[in-house]
């Protein structure tokens, strides 16, 4: 069979000509003046037929549009069949063509029924009926309904063996098509969200050249279960499961770059942890220093922060994404607005299909990487993958730092990879060639770059102390007090307020400003607060523990330190904790904490044994010293006592000499 296009409209090779035939009928008697004999010599269609196919031009569809030419295709059927009368015959004739739509338009209130009856769900919010009807207690309802519309036991539908319960069926399929919108509402809220946001033009993606014109952000609970390895104060270690941990992503739509991504550790991820898949994208990347053997980075890995000049500290035009309450929080909407000056695209909770490409991402990374892991919990609860997922993570001690390192790795080597989606060439290559072909990217002013200007938080304090007392100036900010050698000696300032800008990764100080807008200074956290790193995020948990008189610490104590000694006690019986206890020992190998303390004590330790041996050395020259000096006094004694014995020998033998002379009788 041999199809041919003509006029819009497909054709059997062969009814092609008889088209033709009608069309030039048509086209002479409507167009020209010529004669109808002379049109059916022509064309060769009689009289009767010219007139017909006419008419059939001039039905409307059910759009209430004229089909034109459509009405005279060979083989086409234009119009249903239409009954004149009902024939009721008995049951046993089968002859009820038409039958149907005739009752319909003799009792058009039972279409009415039927219409109202079979969306009466989902027109009536409060109604309490089933949302979708199934079709045969419609037809029961239907039945009852024509009884009392006066319609007899020897009359149509009645006369039918199935009581036309096919056409019914049949007539609501069809209405369905005219009424799409409710019958999505009937078949539940994906119908509804993919019929609203599939093929949606406003959103397309297609026209979306330049890199970092609009990016799409989720967050994805990962299809796995993680376990931690702490020891308690009793010296026991203990290997424990946590609760499942999130991805946040940010991908790019012209090139399919993942841009940024931070892993949120906890059961539920905050608008901090949005703000930090935000840095991460505009921070320059930097490979991790792996500690799982065997996982390397692709040759070519990297991500465009990383890779191209132009991509530092770059910022993105639009953001899509869904209305979580993490995602609308005052914080998030002036950050993205008042720093980054992008526009929002908010689409529907739960609507995956208004972010195609970050959910085609994540069911990549899942598919590729989570789901081939023994402790997956599989993509859902029938998944036979999932078998055991909690005994798996403990068997072979399957850690968050799996995570950490794992998703590094394969984000990095993703943006390295071919996509279908480029035909064929990497996302960074794609973003490289947008670059070459003159796209410009916005990136942030150089005084914003840094951690704390990046994403700042401000917060008003008032200035505490007294003269009269003796109490230098000082702030309170989460418990602990800040200041500085010149805020200690500035009384003028006392009950003012004062701006602070914080970076909230690390508390230990924060950047005062005046109300005008000048500049103060930096102030310091008083004791260890102003020594150990520590987040706004742990800062507000161990206050929180330490009201509750949960746990303690002097202000001598390494709080941090404390804090994890206290989550390793209760993790045992609380996943919650284990998941806050992953979070502290995540954090502190990102800043190095404990590397840093032990080089501290290396040094104290150093410095000790050098001040131990240099005390030594000053104790032995001193012994030395007093040892030359009594042998120096021992060398003058005996001198001494050598020229006193020599002398009295002197005088002896004088005084004999002298005795001899005055008396010789003596000698």
């Amino acid at each position: 069979m041999i199809l041919i296009l003509v006029s819009g409209n497909l054709f059997i090779q062969g009814s092609i000509e008889k088209f033709n035939l009608r069309k030039q009928a048509i086209e002479l008697f409507i167009g020209t003046d010529t004669s109808v004999k002379e049109i059916v010599k022509l064309t060769g269609i009689r009289k009767n037929e010219i007139y017909r196919f006419i008419e059939r031009c001039l039905i409307k569809d059910e759009n209430d549009n004229h089909i034109g030419y459509r009405g005279i295709i060979p083989n086409v059927k234009v119009e249903g069949y239409k009954r004149k009368n009902q024939n009721n015959s008995s049951a046993n004739d089968s002859n009820y063509s038409g039958s149907f739509t005739l009752l319909l338009s003799e009792y058009p209130n039972l279409k009415e029924f039927l219409i109202e009856e079979y969306f009466r769900g989902t027109n009536k919010k409060n109604s309490a009926r089933e949302l979708k009807i199934n079709y045969k207690n419609i037809h029961r309802k239907f039945i009852a309904e024509c009884k009392k519309c006066g319609i007899k036991p020897n009359e149509y539908p009645f006369t039918t063996t199935s009581l036309a319960s096919k056409s019914v069926h049949l007539f609501l399929k069809d209405i369905s098509n005219n009424y799409y919108k409710e019958v999505a509402k009937n078949n539940g809220g994906q119908s509804t969200m993919l019929l609203k946001n599939t093929n949606n033009t406003i959103n397309s993606n297609t026209n979306i050249l330049r890199p970092l014109e609009r990016v799409e952000f989720d967050g994805h609970r990962i299809d796995a279960i993680f376990s931690i390895e702490y020891t308690t104060p009793g010296g026991e270690k203990i290997i424990d499961t946590l609760d499942r941990i999130w991805i946040l992503t940010l991908v790019d739509v012209a090139t399919r770059c993942i841009i940024g991504y931070h892993i949120c550790l906890r059961r539920e991820y905050s608008s901090e942890d949005v703000k930090k898949c935000f840095q991460s994208a505009i921070i320059p990347w930097k490979p991790k220093e792996l500690t799982i053997t065997g996982l390397n980075y692709a040759p070519d890995a990297a991500f465009p922060s990383s890779k191209f000049t132009e991509a530092k500290y770059a910022i993105w035009d639009e953001l899509c994404f869904d209305n979580a309450k993490s995602h609308l929080s005052n914080e998030i909407k002036d950050l993205l607005q008042k720093y980054i000056g992008c526009s929002i695209n908010m689409g529907p909770v739960a609507v995956p299909v208004r972010r195609p490409i970050i959910e085609r991402f994540f069911r990549t990374l899942e598919q590729n990487t989570f789901h081939r892991i023994p402790s997956t919990t599989g993509s859902n609860p029938l998944d036979p993958i999932r078998n055991d997922a909690e005994k798996k993570a403990l068997k072979f001690a399957i850690s968050y730092e799996l995570v950490e390192d794992l998703c590094d790795i394969v984000i990095a080597n993703y943006n390295a990879k071919p996509h279908d989606s480029n035909n064929g060439f990497t996302p960074l290559e794609i973003f490289e060639s947008r670059l070459e072909q003159g796209y410009t990217l916005n990136q942030l002013p150089v005084e914003q770059r840094s951690e704390v200007n990046l994403f700042p938080q401000v917060v008003v304090r008032k200035v505490n102390g007294n003269l009269n007392d003796g109490r230098r100036p000082y702030i309170v900010f989460k418990g602990a007090r800040y200041s500085s050698p010149e805020l200690n000696n500035d009384f003028a300032i006392v009950n003012e307020k004062i701006k602070i800008l914080i970076n909230t990764e690390d508390l230990r100080t924060v950047e005062a400003f005046r109300n005008d807008g000048t500049r103060y200074g930096t102030l310091t956290a008083a004791g260890q607060w102003g020594i150990i790193p520590h987040s706004l995020k742990f800062k507000d948990a161990m206050n929180k523990f330490k009201r509750k008189r949960y746990f303690s610490y002097t202000e001598y104590d390494d709080p941090m330190d404390k804090f994890q000694e206290f989550l390793e006690t209760q993790a045992i019986n609380d996943k919650t904790l284990r998941n806050l206890l992953a979070e502290v020992k995540s954090y502190k190998k990102k800043y190095n904490i404990d590397s840093i303390k032990v080089e501290k004590e290396k040094k104290k330790q150093f410095v000790k044994d050098n001040h131990k041996e240099l005390q030594n050395l000053i104790i032995e020259q001193q012994k030395k010293i007093i040892t030359q000096n009594n042998n120096i006094e021992n060398i003058d004694t005996q001198d001494l006592i050598i020229h006193k014995e020599t002398q009295d020998k002197k005088i002896q033998k004088e005084d004999c000499i002298e005795t001899a002379k005055e008396n010789p009788s003596w000698i």
